[in-house]
């Protein structure tokens, strides 16, 4: 399989990138406002307890929206987004339950060039096409245009779904960067380009996870897409 690149493919990691700190911060927020609503009304409170309260809200907040995302976490977004717009096939009794990563990979890892159905995957033409997890169904109802965003965000995660492996290879492995698009060519240059800000910012932001250091490449100053 061809190095992942991160110029070809921006149309749609950015967005996706956007959206799942998006959902995870919102996530979080949610979250600690339940934690507050139960330290209000905690009868075991002292009045001192209370007096700090704004200060200790504001330090768990700090730490708890600033916890970086992992890539468990983008696999997870990522399935939530693909399950909104399917539903499982009336005869799904009838066959294993495959999970969206166990049908990709297989679909990744089939070297076979008629490759059209297989135990764990099926085609899907309400979804373009793609091959999807054998007991799941498109749901009709989101092909009204209201839907749009939601299943590009949909298609968005299929995406990284299908290119997470090499995304997080790249990201682990700049030992290999030497290799990387080591063919002399136009596209080449800005791979190497966008490569050589992301380790430069991995290792300036070490306190950021991948995702962000992805984001922050992206949103550099000079122009790459």
């Amino acid at each position: 399989m061809n190095e992942f690149s991160f110029i070809d493919n921006a149309g749609w990691l950015k967005p996706f990138i956007i959206e799942l700190h998006n959902y995870y911060n919102c996530s979080r927020e949610n979250t600690l406002s339940e934690e507050k609503i139960v330290t209000l009304f905690d009868d075991s409170d002292s009045s001192t307890n209370h007096e700090n309260e704004d200060t200790n809200l504001t330090s768990d907040n700090a730490i708890f929206t600033n916890t970086s995302l992992s890539f468990d976490d983008a696999n997870e977004f990522a399935i939530r987004n693909l399950d909104s717009i399917f539903k499982n096939d009336c005869f799904t009794l009838f066959y294993d339950n495959y999970t969206w990563i166990e049908c990709l990979d297989d679909k990744n890892n089939n070297k076979s060039t008629d490759y059209q159905y297989d135990v764990k995957c099926r085609i899907s033409q309400g979804f373009g096409n793609r091959y999807v997890p054998i007991g799941k169904k498109f749901n009709p109802r989101f092909n009204d245009i209201k839907y749009n965003n939601t299943v590009k965000m949909a298609e968005y995660s299929y995406n990284y779904l299908i290119h997470r492996i090499n995304i997080e290879t790249i990201l682990r492995t700049p030992s290999s960067d030497y290799t990387r698009f080591s063919i002399d060519n136009s596209e080449n240059v800005f791979n190497r380009f966008f490569m050589l800000n992301l380790r430069s910012i991995q290792k300036t932001e070490q306190n950021k996870g991948p995702f962000d250091h992805i984001l922050c490449t992206y949103n550099s100053k000079v122009e790459i897409m």
